[in-house]
């Protein structure tokens, strides 16, 4: 008769703190237990059964309940606490993606800086050396794309405006009675600035030549829908993929409830003359909510895709291939407007995707009065919208070459001429 096995179990302890891994069955899924100090345990699944990976994830579990259980304890704070400290408070609060790319950020931190960095000691040395190491490639993101070594200033910034942020927070943050941090260590300290921002702009030849291929890349319509959105709304991508069948105000009456639910006045309808939109605050990107009219290009899109595939209620009104309960992802959305290019023969644009359109919308709308475009294209900022969205475009700045200002001479400097009159 064969002797069974005892089930497998294994006691980890790192910074003092004991996590054990077990198997309730030999060969069984893995569970981990963690002894509370009231003298109670905290039980979970792994829901795997890899030993290496258990003991693995033990061993940050323990270093991470150390972290917490010391922060606010001694005079100096560091990454590793307040890491754990912030996405353990600070993180339900966030979007699953915001936290997960978040997080990513924070590794590289991590990595240049080490778990036990105290963050009070932060100096501009300290950040011209992260800066120096993320352009060398000595710190790398694991999603990094490419054979180049390094990344843009921007993208550096990023980062360290996590940082920065993190800061702020700890600074608000009392454990064990004291604040986290009693100053902020970025305070005068000068973070890497992208010189030459690269912010393409699609055209309304790309747009009709993306257009002709629409349905080749996606046979149900979404694609070619969502094109549309993209052109005649200004919208983010991800605003978009999450519109739902409701948000899409095709009757006078609809789009009066849309308003009274937004506060706005009822009268506000009669300029929605081809329907609306209500954009969802928890799919916008600051989190605000927007009820804003159709254009006639947009509707007749809409009208034709929900003949051809009909929605109604909360369901997305752009499912996802394989769960239709599911909206489609942006990255989705990326691979049919790459697919899309190629199909059409469009050359690339270097780190240009679906903003291209949003810039466009916008630059083509800088003739209107800057609140009206902000509050239909969803800015909250008039000078990121002018700054980083609203471009010059080569006619106009022919045009203003040109053109000087009357009453200017090759031997009238601009100043002496304003002086004169």
């Amino acid at each position: 008769m064969t002797k069974r096995r005892a089930p497998w179990s294994k006691t980890v302890e790192a910074a003092g703190v004991r996590v054990r891994v077990y198997e309730r069955v030999s060969g069984g899924p893995l569970y981990r237990e963690v002894r509370l100090g009231d003298g109670a345990k905290d039980r979970k699944s792994l829901e795997h059964r890899d030993r290496a990976l258990a003991q693995q994830q033990a061993k940050e579990l323990a270093r991470r309940i150390s972290e917490l259980r010391y922060a606010g304890t001694t005079s100096a704070l560091t990454l590793g606490q307040l890491d754990s400290l912030y996405f353990q408070h600070r993180g339900p609060l966030l979007s699953r993606n915001r936290k997960k790319a978040s997080q990513a950020m924070v590794r590289l931190l991590v990595e240049h800086f080490g778990r036990d960095f105290a963050v009070d000691d932060l100096s501009q040395h300290h950040i011209d050396a992260y800066v120096a190491a993320r352009h060398a490639g000595k710190v790398r993101s694991p999603r990094h794309r490419g054979d180049a070594v390094g990344v843009r200033a921007g993208t550096i910034r990023n980062e360290l405006h996590l940082f920065r942020a993190m800061m702020v927070w700890a600074q608000g943050f009392r454990a064990s009675g004291h604040r986290l941090l009693a100053t902020n260590p970025f305070a005068g300290l000068r973070l890497p600035a992208e010189r030459n921002m690269k912010r393409p702009i699609a055209t309304q030849a790309r747009y009709e030549a993306l257009l002709e291929v629409a349905d080749q890349v996606d046979r149900r319509g979404r694609f070619r829908a969502v094109l549309v959105l993209a052109r005649h709304t200004g919208r983010r991508i991800n605003a978009i993929c999450h519109l739902r069948a409701s948000d899409i105000l095709r009757t006078g009456d609809q789009v009066l409830a849309a308003l009274a639910e937004a506060g706005r006045d009822l009268a506000d309808a009669d300029h929605f003359p081809n329907g609306g939109i209500r954009w969802p605050s928890n799919t916008d990107k600051r989190g605000y909510h927007a009820v804003v009219a159709l254009s006639t290009d947009a509707r007749a899109a809409l009208d034709v895709y929900l003949r051809q595939n009909p929605r109604v209620g909360d369901a997305p009104l752009f499912s996802a291939t394989q769960d239709p309960s599911r909206p489609v992802h942006k990255e989705t959305a990326g691979h049919w407007l790459r697919r899309a290019e190629t199909l059409a023969k469009l050359p690339k644009m270097e780190r240009g995707s679906w903003h291209t359109f949003r810039r466009l919308w916008s630059s083509e709308r800088r003739h209107l009065p800057a609140q009206d475009v902000a509050a239909a294209g969803g800015w909250r900022s008039l000078s990121t919208m002018r700054s980083a969205y609203q471009q010059a475009d080569a006619k106009t700045v022919y045009e203003v070459i040109e053109n000087a200002p009357a009453g200017h001479t090759e031997d009238t400097p601009p100043s002496q001429t304003a002086k004169a009159q």
